[in-house]
């Protein structure tokens, strides 16, 4: 269950908020992590997005702090990610997933369904995600901090076609008010082909190569064929792409 950093309470109390209402945003957003939006009222929920909305004025640098350096990242540490969206618009993500890895091991798995600031669904057939599913879900800025701390220290963040998943995160971030975070982005596409001259190099192409599961278009499971690319590939592959971006 993540527990709001350090910084954050320091932030909060910076900006005047007393410490009743810091802790009762600790509590609520432990609450929402273990059993959902959909089990705070709206006051609650009002709540918790004007706390957000006060740490993204009081901490502008709140997304991953990554100009610390490589050398305080955990070892081989990235996080793979995935975004399915709701319609065209760049900021309709209505699914996110993150899977971290360090020292070639997966120590933290992040899965959540988006509430995307339009109602309207054209891409369901392709993930089977509809309105009625995620109407109660959190909006993007409401699970940024959860997020942020998922990605904080990674070297990079691994996607399969990242150019997509680099520009709906953009797009969240921009429609959030939120600073994107700093790290490069590999593109799995470009591991597959340089690690393996692999064509075709659709996301289903490489994992059967590699013989590893999928599940496509449901986010998590993108997510961790993604890390799986990555570590199969080694770490060669992935600095070299990493660095050209």
């Amino acid at each position: 269950m993540p527990t709001p950093e350090p910084s954050h309470r320091a932030a909060l109390r910076a900006g005047g908020w007393a410490e009743g209402d810091v802790r009762r945003y600790e509590q609520l957003l432990q609450y929402r992590s273990r059993w959902g939006a959909a089990n705070l009222d709206r006051d609650e929920r009002r709540f918790l997005r004007s706390a957000e909305a006060a740490l993204s004025r009081y901490r502008p640098t709140a997304a991953p702090a990554i100009g610390a350096g490589l050398v305080d990242a955990p070892q081989g540490c990235f996080v793979a990610l995935d975004f399915e969206t709701a319609d065209q618009g760049r900021d309709s993500a209505c699914s996110i997933a993150l899977v971290r890895v360090e020292g070639r091991q997966i120590v933290r798995r992040e899965h959540h369904l988006i509430r995307p600031p339009r109602r309207t669904f054209l891409f369901t057939s392709i993930h089977g995600i509809g309105w009625s599913q995620v109407a109660d879900a959190p909006s993007f800025a409401e699970l940024w901090p959860q997020l942020a701390a998922c990605l904080e220290g990674a070297q990079f963040i691994a996607a399969h076609n990242a150019s997509f998943d680099a520009g709906v995160l953009r797009a969240c971030c921009a429609q959030a008010g939120l600073r994107p975070p700093a790290q490069p982005f590999v593109c799995t596409v470009q591991v597959a082909r340089q690690a393996w001259n692999l064509r075709p190099t659709k996301l289903p192409d490489v994992c059967r190569h590699l013989g590893l599961p999928l599940r496509h278009h449901d986010a998590l499971s993108d997510a961790e064929a993604c890390a799986g690319i990555v570590l199969a590939a080694g770490q060669g592959v992935t600095a070299g792409l990493a660095r050209s971006r």
